[in-house]
């Protein structure tokens, strides 16, 4: 595909879908840097830099599939929610634990949570499915 249709389908692109991919990239960013600091505060040595390796191999992941969604790709966006049904109950018992652990901590773990689930949501809106729907 060059680069003129790619711009043409993006221009197109409804506000839902542009919303839900800067919150997927905003709780990624964010989750990066959370992880990555709470890392640095847990681990040390050649733990760390094998930890780190893999969180950012994650991450990157995550971008890629952020980057799919944004450029019309409908598998991307079943397989985030896919990933994010199969991820709500583990983040609900994880974020009730480190709340009682470090409030702090929890609310950012809680806030990121939120903007993924929105994000994920308006990814599913009437004009994000007809965008989604509709050929190239």
């Amino acid at each position: 595909m060059d680069n003129t249709t790619e711009r043409g389908a993006n221009a197109e692109r409804p506000t839902p879908v542009t919303r839900a991919v800067q919150l997927l990239f905003i709780s990624l960013v964010i989750g990066q840097i959370r992880a990555l600091v709470n890392l640095a505060h847990r681990t040390s040595g050649s733990a760390l830099i094998l930890a780190g390796l893999i969180v950012v191999a994650f991450f990157l992941l995550g971008f890629v599939l952020v980057w799919r969604i944004s450029a019309r790709r409908n598998w991307a966006r079943i397989v985030l929610l896919v990933l994010v049904v199969i991820n709500l109950p583990f983040a609900v018992l994880g974020n009730v634990a480190e709340l009682k652990q470090n409030v702090r901590s929890g609310v950012v773990s809680i806030f990121i949570e939120v903007i993924l689930w929105i994000g994920t949501g308006l990814l599913f809106t009437k004009n994000s499915n007809a965008w989604f729907g509709r050929r190239k």
